[in-house]
């Protein structure tokens, strides 16, 4: 694919002028024809340097960089088109366009080795997807695309397995979009996100406790929402992996004869998590013990 590129590069008709160059490029542009597109404002870029188009060919490159698979050069043309305007004309398309190669690269899409076009696409690109992240939320930090690179972040962070910073974002997500379609979204994954920590940690109290805390404030803010159910499961979910922990030290008290110490933390699980099924074999247990 890169040796194609080059090839077509190469021979770009030099006989045309920069007019003919950037109309053809146009036309490329509205019919979706990405190599054309690519073709013809390369050469604009290049060999029309001191022209009004030049610049404006620096974007068209970044758009077909990125349909064309190639997002580390699309990004870098849309940052060259951004860095030298005070004002560009297609802001905020080249922000959703950073957006849309942020999300590729949270999606396992790869970067050239060394960043060289001609190597393969083996190299993780997490870090620069977080990168772009944040420069769309900076740069366009109230529109909806600001709450969807938000929500991509935390995805991304989550994956990382960097739970609290992930909460943190979500929160951001729900501070500054509190009625955006997304900010329930970002209630039921702060919940998930507990729900794992619950699972992979020692259990801990506080995992629980911030899980029904998000909860109260998910019915706060959306008291009508029916995904409300979700956070409740994934709580009694919780409430199962601390149950279950009790549970097995109530059982190994139970086979170093202690029977005593067994019935206190049987006794626990019907106090603390009456709702959940270990609770039943815990009633079994202490029914067998008391006889």
């Amino acid at each position: 694919m890169n040796i194609i590129f080059s090839l077509i590069l190469l021979a770009a008709p030099m006989s045309l002028s920069v007019q003919e160059h950037y109309s053809a490029a146009l036309i490329a542009y509205e019919t979706e024809n990405w190599k054309e597109l690519v073709l013809h404002a390369d050469a604009v870029a290049k060999n029309f340097t001191t022209t009004p188009f030049a610049e404006e060919a620096q974007f068209f490159l970044g758009i077909g960089y990125f349909h064309l698979g190639e997002y580390e050069t699309a990004n870098k043309q849309l940052s060259g088109y951004l860095k030298k305007q005070v004002a560009p004309k297609h802001f905020q398309e080249a922000m959703e366009i950073k957006f849309a190669i942020a999300e590729k690269y949270r999606e396992g899409a790869k970067k050239h080795l060394l960043g060289w076009r001609t190597l393969p696409k083996w190299e993780p690109a997490q870090e620069e997807a977080l990168k772009l992240y944040d420069e769309v939320t900076t740069g366009l930090p109230n529109h909806d695309i600001a709450a969807k690179a938000l929500y991509g972040k935390a995805q991304l962070l989550f994956a990382q397995q960097d739970y609290s910073e992930a909460v943190e974002v979500y929160l951001t997500l729900i501070r500054r979009f509190p009625k955006h379609e997304l900010a329930p979204e970002a209630y039921i994954a702060i919940g998930g996100v507990h729900l794992t920590q619950s699972k992979m940690e020692y259990p801990n109290p506080d995992f629980l406790e911030l899980a029904e805390l998000n909860l109260r404030k998910f019915r706060q803010d959306f008291p009508s929402d029916e995904r409300i159910s979700k956070n409740e499961e994934m709580i009694l979910e919780m409430k199962e992996v601390y149950a279950g922990s009790l549970y097995e030290t109530a059982k190994f008290y139970e086979r170093t004869k202690k029977p005593d110490a067994s019935i206190i933390y049987y006794t626990k699980i019907l106090d603390k998590f009456p709702e959940t099924k270990v609770a039943e074999r815990a009633e079994q247990r202490l029914s067998v013990l008391k006889k």
